[in-house]
């Protein structure tokens, strides 16, 4: 999703300590650990305060603001402990805008690599034609083109958040998403470790508290698949939805998965299910299911599944009855291993 410029210029500019931490124990008590950058806290700043009066319905509200050369974005919510917890989040624009100018692909670069490919085909039978190769020659020739141009649009595809898979169907690289993203949602990772540190969370809290977040504060609305000629795969990567305050059932678990990612112990799946018109998509966290807990079976092991989407308001273990059904279905569902 990143160049590798920009990935480095994302993280030092996102730097909480993105460099430090201390590693949760298979308890989660161990503390993330934060420590300024040359004495300061850099953009991507986020503080949890907990209490207060809160505005909205129970708690839950939102505060998105553009500042001109900051963008800031503001959230209270009460996870599932009861514990009413307010998030402010910050990032100069200038970093926010080169991170949503890597994701995504353009037609034009795709129409560019085939272009590629088929003056490339036509010089190697010119050549052939020229120096009297046989139809076997040719033909392997042609195929070692088509081979490099498969390798062109999967790398150019994978720098752009996205997989090619069978048939020249793209998809969102949800792993790959996760991984680039985990650094850069740390900020949000360390004071949530800090407020389960203060209230003795477990595992599970901390993973309600996280899932209550994108359940409730941010709005589901589903992005455009084509915006501003870009191809989006109706997809916000993470950062875009703590700043702009919204995304669909993906984005929110991709997010969730980027947050959660940043301890160690943490093993998630995302778990996608076909639909018509569209499908839908959740995530799993490795945990011992309690009783009457929803949850799929991966490589002999136990994922508890969690509902990101919202806005209902449903703890790990309980997913809407459309997911239900569509885990369910004939046509199955497909799992992404994240970590």
């Amino acid at each position: 999703m990143l160049s590798a410029r920009g990935y480095a210029v994302l993280l030092l500019g996102l730097a909480l300590a993105l460099t430090t931490a201390a590693h949760l124990g298979s308890e989660w008590n161990a503390r993330l650990v934060q420590h300024p950058v040359d004495g300061d806290l850099l953009a991507g700043q986020s503080v949890f305060q907990i209490g207060g009066n809160f505005g909205g319905d129970g708690g839950v509200y939102q505060k998105i603001v553009d500042l001109g050369s900051l963008r800031l974005s503001e959230y209270g919510f009460t996870n599932f402990n009861q514990d009413r917890l307010q998030l402010t989040y910050k990032i100069p624009t200038e970093q926010f805008q080169t991170y949503n100018a890597e994701y995504g692909y353009f037609p034009q670069d795709v129409q560019k690599l085939q272009q590629w490919r088929d003056n490339a085909r036509q010089s190697a039978y010119r050549l052939a034609v020229k120096t009297g190769k046989n139809q076997e020659q040719l033909n392997a020739a042609l195929s070692a083109i088509d081979g490099l141009y498969q390798s062109k649009l999967r790398d150019y595809l994978e720098s752009r958040g996205f997989r090619l898979e069978a048939g020249n169907v793209t998809r969102i690289d949800m792993p790959q998403v996760v991984r680039r993203n985990a650094p850069l949602l740390k900020p949000i990772a360390l004071v949530l470790d800090r407020v389960a540190t203060e209230h003795r969370y477990q595992s599970m809290d901390i993973i309600g508290a996280g899932l209550s977040f994108v359940q409730t504060a941010l709005r589901y609305r589903q992005p455009e698949d084509v915006w501003k000629g870009k191809h989006t795969g109706a997809f916000v990567p993470p950062l875009t939805s703590v700043v702009l305050g919204w995304g669909n059932c993906d984005s929110k678990s991709a997010l969730l998965a980027s947050i959660l990612s940043n301890w160690a112990q943490m093993r998630m799946i995302g778990i996608f299910m076909p639909g018509n018109p569209v499908g839908h998509y959740v995530m799993g966290v490795l945990q011992i299911p309690d009783q009457g807990d929803v949850y799929v079976e991966y490589q002999g092991l136990k994922y508890v599944l969690t509902e990101p989407a919202g806005p209902a308001w449903l703890p790990p273990g309980r997913v809407g009855d459309d997911t239900l059904a569509k885990l369910n279905a004939p046509e199955g569902y497909k799992i992404d291993q994240f970590f």
